[in-house]
Formats: structure tokens, C-alpha cells, sequence
């Protein structure tokens, strides 16, 4: 026992003669390893991850928004107009590269201090969307999105692990929902921001200024809040117990085990035609909305149409996140398969109302938005329920695999392809059967709604097994681990 104290003193002493090293690696309070954030400084980092997740998003969907700008060489200052392949490409390349890059600060988020990660991801992403907008051509202009990204991927993949050792797992889940409604807000602030900002200015140019210098304002004073101990929200200084196994042999082996689970392989399919969807929507359907109107008599500016959405946007992603979390707790006590019927049937209804909605939008404008209100409110209901599925499915030590094959297979299939391939499409159509441009966009959109019927499918065949894969895992490891959430798993 006296020597195990001694050890101990040893330990500790070593820690101390290597301070910055620790502190790079961990961020742990090494006068008081185990010690906990206040209240108040809690709150203020959560604030400061919430408002960072939402401006980040606002500058995502800010291009969708001046889109039209953008298309036409005489507002964008390009030396030609923008194909609609070409405009789908923009948001490609950045998922692509936010996509590739995730699990490298996923692997150093592990190891880093991860505020300090975090704050690097930010100024990066601020240099790189301001540089987007001295853009001289669109070759430039794909590269800044592109490189846009890479910044994203360090808070996106972090922020999570930060909250979980923020607060304890009774109200952990309540504070992450607060988190993933800052992204249906600031996907919708993207389209009014960007339409108002590019009109009031007179350029597409201004409305990709406005977010980073708030970005970086909130990232310098999060350089000044103190990290959590890893694990402290659990009562471990040091974090919790992981998969002990390295290499890419021991990945490999983990990447099999959890596609060998057919509850999460049916979901994450599911949630890869949401993202696909969603993808293409936001993309798209402000661009949409403006070519139809200008075939009316009552034109609507790029501007309107891009505040139009995003109000939209904003009131079905608040509300169908909430609302799909309480119907999925309503029917917790009838089945198992409670989370899995939610996300099924709530594709479905959306496919509905979303495949109505399109072909109508050039007859009467109102029941299009009538109708895509209610459609995209079906289909956020997915977004608390396909995390919840993640999570109990699949043994804690492989759910960060679980969490990194989900992320590659719904952006890489989902929202990755979407916009570029409705794009390319709308252009066949237009080039191939002289199509107005509105007609040939309207049918390119109704591909997301075949698809989200392929994925409500998807999610029905899941329900028939997840109460066998929960029992499986919960058998390793009953206590549920919360960390590993991901903001991806609910990408507008």
C-alpha cells in the first residue's frame, strides 16, 4: 500500500515535470486532475459551442443562398455563367474534404488538447471563407470551399466529446440537443443571411464576410476557458475505458464487427438518404423556388426565395428535431423498435408531402410552401432518434468505429453526391430536351424523394432487429456512453 502511494507521488511529480506536455496532450487541471468546471463555466463553454456550431452552419448553406448571384457571370464577376452541375459542386467539394478530414482530428482529438484543436479548426475556416470571397474565378472559388471544410471538420468531430465531459449523462443528452438545434437555425440563417447580406451590398462577396469574424470572436474567448478533465463527467480524471487494440488490423477487425450489426447498418443507410436529401434540398431549393417564380408574373427575387426557405428551414428543424424526440419516447414503452419506426415513417410522410410539394410550386406557390414545411418538419424527425440507435446497438469500445463509418457513409452517399448529381441532371435535361431551366430543375429534384423512399424501407427492415442487437450489446456493456455523438449525425 506505501509503495503504491509512492508510486502515486511519482506520478504526479512526473506530470508536473512535463506540464506543457500534458497540457498539449490532455488540458487536464494538473493542481486538481479531478476537478469539475463550475456552473458558470459550463454554460459559457457550451454558449461558446452552440453559437461557433451555428455560425459554421450559417456559413455553410450562405452559398446556397446567393446561388443565383453566383450562376450569373455579370453579378458573380466570373469570366462565364455557372452550369447547374457546377454550382452542386461547390458544396460537394467541401463535404468531401470535411469529410476526409474528420478522422484525422478525430484521431487528434483523442490525443491533443482539443480546445486548442478546436480553436485552430476556426481560424483556418475564417481565413479560408473570407479568402472564398476575393474569389476571381470559379476554379478559386471551389478551392476556398474546399479547403473551408478541413477547418470545419476539427470543431465538428470535438465539440461533442467536450460537452459530454462538460455534464452528466442524466442531462448530457438534454444539452446535446440544445447543441444540434444550432444547426437547423444556422443552415436557415445561411439563406437569410446570405440573400439579404448579397442584396443590401450589391455582391455575393459580403455575405461570406459576415460570419468569420464572429467566428473568430468566439473562438478567442474559448481559447480562455479551461478544458474538462476526459471522463470527468463520469467521475474519471483520465477518461473512460477504450478499445485497447491498434493498428489497422485491429480497425478492420472493429470496421467488420459493427457492419455485422444489422440494426446500424440499416439505420446509417437510412440516415445516408437524409443526408442525401436534405443535401440536395438545401442546395437546390431556394434556386428552385426563384426560377419558378420568374415564370409568374409575380417575380420573387433570389433574395426573398432564400429568406423563404430558411424560415422554413429554421421552424421544421427546431420543431421536427423536438417533436421526434417525444413521439420516440412516447412509444418507448409499446416497442423496442420505437426510434426505427419513428425515422421509417416520418421518411415516408416526408416523401409524400416533398413529392407533391416540387411539381406544385409551378401552379401555386403557397402549397408549395405549405407543403415542404410539413415534408421537411417528417423528415427531421430523424435526427435524435438515428443517434439514439447508434448508440445502443453498438458496444461502447466500437462505438467511435460505429460513429466514424457512419459519418463516411452518409456524407460519402448522402449529402457528398446529392447536390452535384441533381445538378448535373437538371443540366441534361435543360441541354438534352430543351427544357426551361425551372422544368429541368423541378424534375432533378424528385430523385431525393425516390431515395428517401429507399431509406424509410431502410429503416423499417431495421426495426425488426434492433431488439436483439440492443440486448447484444447491452450484454458487453450495460452503462450508455454519450460522448461519441457526433454533430454530422444531424447535417441539415
Amino acid at each position: 500500500m506505501a509503495r503504491r502511494a509512492d508510486e502515486d507521488d511519482e506520478d504526479v511529480l512526473r506530470v508536473r515535470g512535463n506540464e506543457d506536455e500534458v497540457a498539449l496532450l490532455g488540458g487536464h487541471d494538473l493542481d486538481n486532475p479531478g476537478s469539475k468546471p463550475s456552473s458558470r463555466q459550463r454554460t459559457l463553454t457550451l454558449l461558446l459551442l452552440v453559437g461557433i456550431n451555428l455560425l459554421n452552419y450559417l456559413d455553410r448553406y450562405t452559398v446556397s443562398g446567393v446561388l443565383p448571384e453566383l450562376k450569373d457571370k455579370t453579378k458573380s464577376g466570373f469570366s462565364s455563367d455557372l452550369s447547374d452541375s457546377q454550382s452542386g459542386l461547390l458544396m460537394t467539394v467541401f463535404v468531401v474534404s470535411y469529410m476526409l478530414v474528420s478522422p484525422i482530428f478525430g484521431y487528434l482529438g483523442d490525443r491533443w488538447n482539443r480546445k486548442n484543436l478546436i480553436v485552430i479548426g476556426m481560424v483556418l475556416w475564417a481565413l479560408f471563407t473570407v479568402g472564398g470571397s476575393f474569389a476571381q474565378n470559379y476554379g478559386q472559388l471551389l478551392a476556398a470551399r474546399a479547403l473551408v471544410g478541413v477547418g470545419e471538420a476539427a470543431y465538428a468531430v470535438i465539440s461533442p466529446t467536450i460537452i459530454a465531459d462538460l455534464y452528466e449523462p442524466e442531462v448530457r443528452t438534454h444539452m446535446l440537443s440544445i447543441f444540434y438545434i444550432a444547426i437547423p437555425v444556422g443552415a436557415a440563417l445561411g439563406f437569410i443571411v446570405g440573400g439579404q447580406v448579397a442584396a443590401a451590398f450589391g455582391s455575393w462577396r459580403w455575405a461570406l464576410r459576415v460570419s468569420p469574424p464572429l467566428g473568430l470572436l468566439l473562438a478567442a474567448v474559448l481559447f480562455f476557458t479551461r478544458e474538462p478533465p476526459r471522463g470527468a463527467s463520469e467521475g474519471h480524471s483520465h477518461g473512460h475505458s477504450m478499445n485497447e487494440a491498434s493498428g489497422l488490423k485491429a480497425f478492420w477487425m472493429d470496421f467488420k464487427a459493427v457492419m455485422a450489426v444489422p440494426t446500424f447498418f440499416w439505420s446509417t443507410l437510412g440516415f445516408t438518404a437524409v443526408t442525401f436529401t436534405t443535401g440536395a434540398l438545401a442546395q437546390w431549393a431556394p434556386t428552385y423556388v426563384y426560377r419558378q417564380s420568374q415564370l409568374e408574373s409575380n417575380h420573387l427575387s433570389s433574395s426573398s426565395a432564400s429568406l423563404y426557405f430558411g424560415g422554413v428551414t429554421v421552424i421544421t428543424g427546431v420543431c421536427g428535431t423536438l417533436l421526434g424526440s417525444i413521439i420516440s419516447k412516447r412509444l418507448e414503452s409499446k416497442t423496442p423498435a420505437h426510434d426505427s419506426y419513428v425515422c421509417g415513417v416520418g421518411m415516408l410522410v416526408a416523401v409524400v408531402f416533398i413529392g407533391i410539394a416540387i411539381p406544385l410550386a409551378s401552379y401555386q406557390m403557397w402549397i408549395f410552401w405549405v407543403l415542404t414545411l410539413f415534408g421537411e418538419l417528417a423528415l427531421c424527425l430523424n435526427w435524435g432518434p438515428t443517434a439514439a440507435i447508434t448508440l445502443y446497438v453498438i458496444e461502447p469500445k466500437r462505438r467511435n468505429t460505429a460513429e466514424a463509418v457512419s459519418i463516411l457513409m452518409t456524407h460519402l452517399l448522402g449529402d457528398a453526391a446529392s447536390p452535384y448529381l441533381v445538378g448535373v441532371i437538371s443540366d441534361v435535361l435543360h441541354q438534352k430536351y430543351d427544357l426551361v431551366d425551372a422544368d429541368s430543375l423541378m424534375l432533378a429534384l424528385l430523385i431525393p424523394g425516390f431515395v428517401s423512399f429507399l431509406g424509410g424501407l431502410a429503416y423499417l427492415r431495421g426495426a425488426h432487429t434492433v431488439a436483439a442487437d440492443r440486448a447484444a450489446a447491452s450484454v458487453r456493456e450495460p452503462e450508455t456512453d454519450f460522448s461519441i455523438i457526433n454533430s454530422d449525425s444531424a447535417v441539415i
